[in-house]
């Protein structure tokens, strides 16, 4: 949701999600995020799912570029597919972030090392990691009761592949 708000924002007309071809709650929601924000502006998804590899998200690009119009921002739902987008986006010679961008999601490394260095929905790995703990120390005192769940808020991380 919030990388399909943010495209909208910076005037990207047409928007893609490039899921993973995974059977998984995370993607299942990032998906549903996407989908419902284009929903809510009256427009239509278009969506590609591939195993979460660059090289898998490269081939989406490369078979399928001449069909992508200019001001089309794509929301990916990792990083590592995200890299393999920019890398495709660059081979075929389109402008980033002027005609195509590019938005990740997870934010652990891969966003600050792609050049150029990507946007990303970045997760707070180190507040999930604290969390995680208390409730493993309090599962541990409580002999193994249910510790419900907490949800935590993502943060956009904007660089070069948008606008």
């Amino acid at each position: 949701k919030k990388a399909t708000k943010y495209a909208l924002s910076r005037l990207y007309k047409h928007l893609i999600f490039i899921g993973i071809d995974v059977k998984e709650p995370f993607e299942y929601s990032r998906e549903a995020g996407y989908i419902n924000t284009l929903q809510q502006n009256q427009m239509i998804p278009q969506i590609y799912r591939v195993s979460n590899h660059s090289h898998e998200a490269q081939k989406v690009i490369k078979e399928h570029f001449n069909s992508f119009k200019k001001d089309t921002c794509f929301i990916c739902a990792s990083d590592r597919i995200a890299v393999g987008v920019v890398r495709q986006l660059l081979k075929e010679g389109a402008k980033l972030p002027a005609d195509f961008g590019v938005i990740g999601y997870d934010g652990v490394f891969l966003n600050q090392v792609s050049n150029p260095q990507l946007t990303t929905v970045k997760q707070p790995i180190l507040k999930m990691g604290e969390f995680l703990a208390d409730m493993l120390l309090q599962k541990i005192e409580q002999s193994g009761s249910p510790q419900g769940e907490i949800m935590l808020e993502p943060s956009l991380v904007r660089r070069g592949t948008t606008r």
